[in-house]
């Protein structure tokens, strides 16, 4: 953000100096000059702070956005498939929490830890072994009550 705010500092300062040396430029021939003169010193003013600037703010920062949103959104899938799974399965009001960590560097997900909260006239045992084999996640199954 300091970057920013110095920029626009001296864009405004290289601005407002432009306009004070346009004032005075003669009305003969030379006028094209020094407006092209000005116009070259405004263009430096923009462009030439930019050396200065650090990308790399922008790619942590996108980066972390990316790596929340991609670990909501295969959580929220694998609540949902869990849930309308269970449902399928005649196991009625089981909700789903789900722990996922996504590796930016080869760009996979993987589920670190699943737990399935169901109502207490159903079997945890059960559950966990319906669960398992036929979806292959490890789910720890708890009641709703614990």
């Amino acid at each position: 953000m300091e970057f920013f705010k110095n920029w626009s500092f001296s864009v405004c300062t290289a601005l407002i100096v432009s306009a004070v040396l346009s004032v005075f430029t003669p009305s003969d021939s030379t006028k094209r000059f020094y407006k092209t003169m000005i116009a070259v010193f405004i263009f430096i003013s923009f462009v030439y702070p930019l050396k200065d600037f650090d990308a790399d703010i922008f790619r942590d920062f996108g980066s972390v956005d990316i790596a929340k949103s991609v670990n909501s959104s295969y959580e929220t899938g694998i609540n949902s498939s869990i849930t309308s799974f269970l449902k399928e399965k005649g196991i009625i009001g089981a909700s789903v929490s789900s722990e996922v960590l996504y590796n930016e560097d080869d760009n996979t997900a993987e589920i670190s830890a699943v737990t399935v909260f169901i109502p207490d006239e159903y079997s945890a045992e059960e559950t966990k072994e319906l669960i398992f084999s036929e979806l292959g996640v490890n789910a720890e199954v708890i009641y709703l009550g614990q």
